[in-house]
């Protein structure tokens, strides 16, 4: 029995390293592809990819964290906190800037605080009763809908915009918050 867990262990293992082996041959996919639709399109790069300066070192700061296993946490896997922080910023500045409505940061930091709970989850995701995932999950739940009330009171009486999608996310969120809490009460 022994021998079979251990077995086990090394084929999850052998498994894991060749996902990591295999990320920078889809790494040098993904910018093949980008640099195609930037040719076929005909727009600069740099005008819609600049918050990946933002973004790749929230990546690197992410890697000890996502490289840690069960048996071997990373002493740096901490990094993952401002990690998640620079890549939901820098999600939020392609967001932003591919809609050309930077205003939205007026609303959109909860989404930054609630990355710090996500990677606080990331990091225990070997111990899943921890307790950090029950909080975790209802503190992200709170800052999203603290982004979608700034959201909605910004949008409409600050800035006097209104957007379509806006209330479609605003519906969509709480569709979806209803259907969770339906599946919790059936598993209880």
């Amino acid at each position: 029995m022994r021998n079979v867990r251990r077995f086990c262990i090394k084929i999850e293992e052998a498994g894991k390293l060749q996902k990591q082996q295999a990320l920078p041959a889809y790494g040098i996919i993904a910018i093949g592809v980008v640099l195609l639709i930037s040719n076929v399109f005909h727009f600069q790069l740099i005008n819609v990819l600049w918050p990946g300066f933002v973004i790749a070192p929230g990546l690197m700061l992410l890697w000890p964290a996502y490289t840690s296993t069960p048996e071997r946490q990373k002493p740096l896997s901490f990094l993952a906190v401002p990690g998640a922080m620079f890549v939901t910023i820098g999600i939020l500045l392609f967001i932003m800037n591919l809609s050309n409505h930077f205003e939205a940061w007026a609303y959109s930091w909860p989404l930054v605080i609630g990355s710090v709970a996500w990677a606080l989850m990331y990091m225990k995701r070997f111990e899943p009763g921890h307790r950090v995932h029950h909080t975790g999950y209802n503190f992200m739940r709170l800052m999203v809908l603290l982004a979608m009330g700034f959201a909605v009171f910004f949008e409409l009486i600050i800035f006097g915009s209104f957007n379509p999608l806006l209330p479609l996310g605003v519906i969509a969120f709480g569709v979806y918050l209803l259907v969770k809490e339906r599946q919790e009460r059936a598993l209880s």
